[in-house]
């Protein structure tokens, strides 16, 4: 395990919800991305804010990682996703992508909870972006060699080695809520989709949230949505319940 541990304080506050990325082509939930709140005195749940500024200030991105990923699976078998065959998508920060335990402990989390390694896939964030393209390459490659698929999260212009990492083994690309909402941003949208389309990449649109928005994006070439438009993030609880009530 990582030498470093969150504060147990910390992780008693750590909540997960789940929002479905729903298929454009026929209007199913294809997987969810897992997403981390804070649990507040006033019982009300909060952004990440906290935990990500002390995942990156503190050397502990891979150990939250971690830990986001055990209660994520707990609750995969508590609440029956498995019944849906539904994918789970980690955010997993450069830090955490480059640790070299990062194999090992997902080899170690697949075996101790009997998850298939195609169930769990990584959409690399771009907090921190990325520098060494050949190590972040080996990375990208090894967890694909493991059977886990691969997103870049938050594509946008000037995007270091964009081009390069589309040629990686990934499976996917994402555009911003932020570039969703601009109009502005369509050529790039446009251009990049293209791009992506001609590796055989999903491409999802994240923060959709009206018609006209979706429309556009169904129109640039966007293979995936997620949004308020389909769902807000939901407890384990609700997409349990809703994933098996559309079984």
């Amino acid at each position: 395990m990582p030498q470093n541990e969150p504060d147990p304080a910390l992780l008693a506050a750590m909540r997960l919800c789940y929002q479905p990325i729903i298929n454009l082509a026929d209007g199913r939930t294809d997987h969810a991305e897992v997403l981390l709140r804070s649990a507040g005195a006033d019982g009300e749940l909060h952004g990440p804010e906290d935990f990500l500024s002390i995942m990156s200030s503190h050397g502990l991105a891979l150990p939250f990682t971690l830990a986001i990923m055990r209660r994520a699976l707990a609750e995969y078998h508590a609440y029956r996703f498995s019944a849906a065959n539904l994918p789970l998508a980690f955010n997993l920060p450069l830090d955490a992508m480059l640790h070299p335990e990062l194999g090992q402990e997902i080899i170690s989390l697949c075996n101790a909870t009997g998850i298939a390694p195609s169930r769990i896939r990584f959409e690399l964030t771009e907090t921190t972006p990325v520098e060494d393209f050949t190590a972040a390459a080996a990375s990208i490659i090894s967890l694909h060699q493991a059977g886990h698929h691969i997103a870049l999260d938050d594509v946008s212009p000037g995007m270091p080695y964009l081009t390069a990492l589309m040629s990686l083994p990934v499976s996917a690309i994402k555009f911003s809520n932020t570039l969703v909402a601009s109009t502005d941003a369509l050529p790039f949208i446009r251009a990049t989709t293209a791009l992506a389309a001609a590796h055989r990449l999903h491409i999802i649109a994240e923060g959709i949230e009206t018609q006209a928005q979706l429309a556009a994006m169904q129109k640039a070439g966007v293979t995936h949505g997620q949004g308020y438009l389909f769902s807000h993030p939901l407890p384990a609880s609700t997409l349990g319940h809703t994933l098996h009530s559309a079984a």
